[in-house]
């Protein structure tokens, strides 16, 4: 069935419109080989989709180092290391997302990651200007599966939760967006299997996205997808 009323869309940005969780994980193990350790399975999936805060704790807890010494040392090494986001855009992200926007949705990005990377990411991607409001890790004092980023977002777009449509990644970013009281499509680019109950769907593709995004949008239609697309 149709959903009255949607009239914006909240994006993740790892793993939703840049493939870049691969290249954290990369160089986390770097990082953490330069002083002989490794990074369990356990460490990889605690990692995903954390915020900057998050991955300081897991890395110093791994490396036997406090939150503000791992804080220091992982920034100079990550900017010493950056990768370019353009390189790594999801195919169909920035095309999904320049719909959106000439169809008068209006859009937010909620993103764990710091101000410093969404900006670069924005500028290196050309996607400046495609989002009505922008929602940094750094800007919230708890991080997802806690629901502030999303409630946040929200608010600033100045709607209201069930008039809007979160796309996120990770299962901590599914939870914090349905504790924030919305409509969750899970995004699952790499088939990472990690699901969620209470996703709206779970799609791998952003063509299947904005398809089920025009479903639950257009007065026309009269099925939306519930599961895989």
């Amino acid at each position: 069935m149709r959903t009255p009323g949607i009239d914006s869309v909240i994006f993740d940005m790892d793993g939703v419109l840049v493939d870049s969780e691969g290249q954290w994980e990369r160089l986390f193990r770097e990082l953490l080989a330069q002083h002989g350790s490794q990074l369990s399975e356990e460490d990889r999936i605690e990692l995903y989709g954390c915020s900057d805060k998050c991955e300081n704790e897991i890395l110093g807890r791994i490396l036997g180092v406090g939150e503000n010494d791992m804080a220091a040392e992982k920034h100079a090494y990550m900017t010493a290391h950056q990768f370019p986001y353009a390189d790594i855009i999801i195919p169909g992200a920035k095309d999904l997302v320049e719909r959106l926007h000439d169809r008068g949705l209006r859009l937010a990005l909620a993103s764990s990651s710091l101000e410093s990377d969404v900006s670069r990411m924005l500028c290196e991607c050309d996607m400046d200007g495609l989002f009505d409001v922008v929602v940094t890790g750094d800007m919230v004092k708890r991080a997802k599966p806690d629901p502030a980023i999303y409630t946040r977002a929200t608010a600033l777009l100045g709607t209201v939760p069930s008039c809007a449509i979160a796309v996120d990644d990770s299962p901590v970013g599914v939870q914090a967006a349905r504790g924030a009281g919305l409509r969750v499509i899970q995004f699952d680019h790499n088939d990472h299997g990690l699901r969620v109950d209470g996703a709206y769907c779970v799609c791998v593709t952003h063509e299947a996205v904005g398809e089920v995004i025009d479903a639950m949008t257009d007065c026309s239609s009269d099925e939306v997808p519930t599961t895989e697309a």
